[in-house]
């Protein structure tokens, strides 16, 4: 903008020892603690609700938040979106990450093992990778594991999943075996990075938003994985479901979208990826045709990340092609989409996925900032 708001300085003003805050609560063993949790309960899309609940419970029960300022709805509206509430009146803002993972289902057994057919995006190039067939859930919990074996991605393209266990009913779930893990040297860490990581740091942020006085609602979706289409109507559906069901006096003004952005297209041109800089922001997610942010907040983004340099803390803008995400039910419902996450790579298994746990903690910091300046009245009329 022509006129500096210097949002930070002025949050100061009203909450001096919010950096303290932020560096007490937000470590990168408090963040990891979460994601290795999220990760390793492997949540295929429609089992969200039941699968991630309980554990969210646990986590914000026997967490670091205010007890009376937060709340956990396992199914907001019941449209298989956790929603973790900050506060008690009316969210300034929602944040949105979503907690389902890709999967395939089982067709029958051919004699050394499945067909399979992918509920997502299958980009996971030709080669033998770790997988594990999944029960139905019974109740809440974690889900049962039937069979371990290897997702096969053969040449033309198939995928089959190959294992002893002849007797997996159709339309068993089968998904990636890869269990959390953190090289504290290199701070690279590997596992369900889609989006999983995206969803601990909105777990640790609401937990850290809550010591102040901050009305914001988080969510975890379900089905942002989903049927291969090119159309947004083919995924995001637990977001665009519980957005359809909220009335219209509830319904957000401003949304940030928090996903993996994809490293990969820098590492294969030998450039220098993004990682270790922080958490990223973009102003259009997949050539527009999910969101597009509005100018005067991607202005505002710019501002607020050169500023947050001088604290310290890292944002960067990300220039190359960023994935939709939920952004694609949010901007439905309100222009003002916001799209910051972090540097991630082979989110889909093309190989190990893997990111960087400093930057996932810069980004829960960036998140409890702008969910604070995201509460001025002042700040709504000038950029929303």
């Amino acid at each position: 903008m022509s006129t500096s708001f210097r949002p930070v300085a002025r949050l100061l003003g009203q909450y001096p020892n919010v950096f303290e805050t932020l560096d007490r609560f937000v470590t990168k063993e408090a963040y990891f603690g979460i994601f290795k949790q999220l990760s390793d309960n492997y949540s295929p899309s429609l089992t969200v609700t039941r699968v991630q609940g309980p554990l969210t419970e646990e986590i914000i029960k026997h967490g670091i938040g205010n007890q009376q300022r937060i709340n956990v709805n396992r199914s907001l509206r019941r449209s298989g979106s956790i929603a973790v509430a900050v506060g008690h009146d009316r969210a300034a803002l929602w944040l949105s990450a979503h907690a389902d993972i890709c999967s395939y289902l089982t067709g029958r057994w051919d004699g050394t093992g499945y067909p399979l057919t992918p509920f997502c995006m299958h980009r996971a190039s030709p080669g033998r990778r770790a997988a594990v067939a999944l029960a139905a859930p019974e109740g809440e919990g974690p889900l049962a594991r039937l069979a371990e074996g290897e997702m096969v991605t053969l040449a033309s393209g198939d995928v089959r999943f190959e294992c002893d266990h002849p007797d997996l009913p159709l339309f068993t779930r089968v998904v990636h075996h890869l269990p959390a893990a953190w090289d504290r040297a290199s701070d690279r860490m590997v596992g369900f990075i889609d989006n999983e990581a995206g969803s601990a740091a909105m777990l640790l942020a609401a937990q850290v938003l809550s010591h102040f006085e901050a009305n914001a609602l988080f969510l975890l979706n379900d089905e942002e994985e989903g049927p291969v289409d090119r159309g947004n109507q083919g995924f995001s559906r637990a977001a665009t479901r519980l957005l359809h069901r909220t009335p219209v006096d509830e319904l957000p003004s401003y949304v940030v979208v928090t996903d993996g952005h994809g490293q990969d297209v820098a590492i294969a041109r030998g450039e220098e990826p993004l990682f270790g800089k922080g958490a990223t922001f973009t102003g259009v997610a997949s050539r527009a045709r999910g969101a597009v942010t509005p100018p005067q907040l991607v202005a505002f983004t710019r501002e607020f990340a050169d500023e947050l340099g001088q604290y310290g803390i890292g944002l960067v803008e990300h220039a190359d092609y960023v994935g939709r995400s939920d952004d694609i039910s949010a901007m439905q419902f309100t222009q003002n989409v916001s799209i910051i996450g972090c540097p991630a790579a082979y989110a889909h298994f093309e190989k190990t996925p893997f990111s960087h746990v400093n930057d996932f903690v810069q980004l829960t910091k960036v998140l409890v900032l702008l969910a604070l300046i995201a509460q001025n009245p002042e700040w709504q009329a000038r950029y929303l």
